[in-house]
């Protein structure tokens, strides 16, 4: 077996034990992760394309498939994704799609400034989708063969889902416009929960959803392999200081806001600020356009 971004074959097994397979819930069997020698990357050693199916995962992982539930679980995080993506890039006059769109929560929010707004996701979406007024696609094919091209293309939660990431993301490359942009969030596999406590988070973190598990140094080999550029990237951490403060007391995964009071906002900021600047964040944004 090659990695898929290097092609070494110098592997090592570093899980050997269940994954999670829903919000609350873990495989009856034990699967292999095995981390890159070389440059890092984690992976599967048995990847599961069936959960590439949006709706078939989310329903596993998000209590439900249903509408609600996805706009209750996602909004937050999206929007919040959105706000120091926002800070980046201009979207005023721009042709945008969003895959892995869901109910088009982000896309809701950029109508008014965009050209045009589009989704990719799975059909199941399609109904509610068009009520809005956004182009909908089923699939990148759809997208290809209509001979469409986007000034950005988001992709905030899905290439870790893939799989196979590089011909995803060589098939976004050809639905982009001349000088247009793709924006890419990955979970960073390098980061401060990882660090902090080790097999107590990759407990929880470990899924039969996640094939690839990416980190800053593989994921720029990974751009470079496609001949993408580098416009921009920065870390982006999804939880506040004092959620991970409860997840290293407890050892155990933190729901909601239950959390410790240690930190007032002010300090969670300053403290998120700097993780985010270490590359030592939950998430990475990467803003990239072809060479």
């Amino acid at each position: 077996m090659k990695c898929i971004i290097c092609s070494s074959k110098n592997h090592k097994v570093i899980w050997h034990d269940y994954l999670r397979e829903a919000a609350k819930k873990f495989t009856k069997k034990k699967h292999k992760i095995i981390r890159c020698e070389n440059c890092d990357l984690v992976f599967l050693k048995n990847r599961f394309k069936y959960l590439e199916n949006s709706a078939v995962s989310r329903s596993l992982y998000n209590k439900s498939n249903s509408y609600k539930d996805f706009i209750k679980f996602h909004k937050p995080r999206e929007e919040k994704k959105l706000g120091t993506i926002k800070n980046k890039i201009n979207f005023k006059g721009k042709k945008i799609l969003e895959s892995n769109c869901g109910t088009g929560i982000l896309l809701e929010k950029l109508k008014n400034k965009a050209k045009l707004t589009a989704g990719l996701d799975n059909k199941f979406y399609k109904k509610f989708f068009l009520q809005s007024n956004h182009i909908f696609y089923k699939n990148l094919s759809e997208i290809i063969r209509s001979k469409k091209k986007f000034d950005i293309i988001l992709s905030l939660s899905e290439l870790e889902h893939k799989f196979e990431p590089i011909k995803f993301l060589e098939s976004l490359k050809k639905i982009l416009a001349k000088n247009g942009l793709i924006v890419i969030r990955v979970p960073n596999f390098d980061n401060i929960y990882a660090h902090l406590l080790g097999k107590y988070f990759y407990r929880y973190d470990f899924r039969k959803s996640h094939n690839y598990y990416f980190s800053h140094r593989n994921f720029q080999l990974l751009l470079k392999k496609l001949n993408l550029k580098i416009v921009k990237y920065f870390g982006h951490n999804e939880y506040p200081p004092n959620h991970l403060l409860k997840f290293v007391k407890t050892r155990k995964r933190v729901y909601g806001a239950n959390s410790l009071n240690f930190f007032n906002t002010n300090e969670e900021k300053i403290i998120n600020k700097n993780i985010e600047k270490s590359l030592k964040s939950t998430s990475l944004i990467y803003i990239v356009k072809k060479k």
